[in-house]
């Protein structure tokens, strides 16, 4: 439990919002207080999340509704309760800021980086996702997390 709300801590973002921030997509990147690295997919209707502290992928349907994205799990091996909401005030073409939100919590404001713009095709269940962890993966090994060399 320690572990999902550290995970719940490394999804917290600031700065100024639009409507059209709810909009925002792509496969993005932090480091938790604890120094793990975190990956945030957002695709269309559903998103998924990596935490390398816990080496796990955790799955969720995703809501926008003005500048607040709404996520209630799916799927998880380590959780069976992990809904939380993302309220973003800042978000352009490399960084997105928001603040992490979930029951009676809210976090700090935590900034994520743009890895990669393309929307994710995320699928209903952690085993349909299995080419878009292998992704992941390759990635790390290659020793860049970001598309772009970082």
């Amino acid at each position: 439990m320690k572990k999902v709300l550290l995970l719940g801590l490394i999804l917290s973002f600031s700065g100024c919002v639009t409507k059209e921030d709810t909009q925002v997509q792509g496969k993005w990147y932090t480091y938790a207080e604890s120094g793990d690295y975190m990956e945030l997919w957002l695709g269309k209707d559903r998103a998924m999340s990596y935490l390398s502290g816990i080496d796990q992928f955790l799955l969720y349907n995703l809501k926008r509704e003005d500048n607040i994205l709404y996520f209630s799990l799916l799927e998880s091996r380590i959780t069976d309760q992990h809904n939380f909401q993302l309220e973003i005030t800042k978000s352009d073409e490399q960084l997105l800021q928001a603040t992490f939100r979930s029951d009676n919590r809210v976090d700090s404001l935590k900034t994520y980086f743009l890895i990669d713009a393309n929307i994710p095709d995320i699928k209903e269940s952690l085993d349909k996702n299995q080419h878009l962890m292998n992704e992941l993966f390759e990635r790390l090994e290659s020793g860049s997390h970001a598309r772009h060399g970082h």
